[in-house]
């Protein structure tokens, strides 16, 4: 790996999607509702279904706004992994880690790749989950590559013969 950072961020792509869907659910509900009953406009409190669409998107909106303010990112040097957020900061050294295992893309039904990072000092390991960090590929790549001998590829579990 060459001398500079390699920095990730968290995806927040998933979260405008969804505000986006559901608010066209909602105006594209309200439209028809009020094409049904022209003479009547729901209020929020008359009709469950409009309430139930507003308190989704209302939701989606802030935890769009509370992953925008936590800026989680991670950052890959020659010797380190730094994790960060406007909550917590922590930064690994190669020194520390026993061992990282990378799980397989497809493990039965998942579809999800995790890395495992197992440190000498720690009981639990960190577990990252590449889907949820922008350039997944690349970061996969990067990790591969920070980590050497210490990186073990877990097979695949054999499919059992009936």
């Amino acid at each position: 790996m060459d001398d500079e950072k390699h920095i990730y961020r968290a995806r927040l792509d998933f979260l405008y999607r969804s505000i986006a869907v559901y608010a066209a659910t909602l105006v594209l509900y309200l439209v028809i509702r009020s094409i049904a009953d022209w003479q009547v406009f729901p209020t929020l409190w008359q009709d469950p279904l409009l309430l139930l669409l507003s308190a989704i998107t209302l939701l989606g909106v802030l935890a769009l706004l509370y992953n925008l303010i936590m800026r989680r990112q991670i950052e890959v040097t020659r010797d380190t992994i730094h994790f960060s957020s406007l909550a917590r900061s922590r930064t690994i050294l190669r020194s520390d880690v026993a061992s990282i295992r990378i799980n397989p893309s497809n493990v039965g039904m998942k579809r999800i790749r995790w890395v495992t990072i197992k440190l000498t000092a720690q009981r639990r390991p960190i577990r990252i989950r590449l889907s949820n960090f922008e350039h997944r590929r690349k970061l996969l790549t990067d990790l591969r590559e920070w980590a050497g001998s210490l990186g073990t590829a877990r097979s695949a579990r054999p499919i059992k013969q009936l």
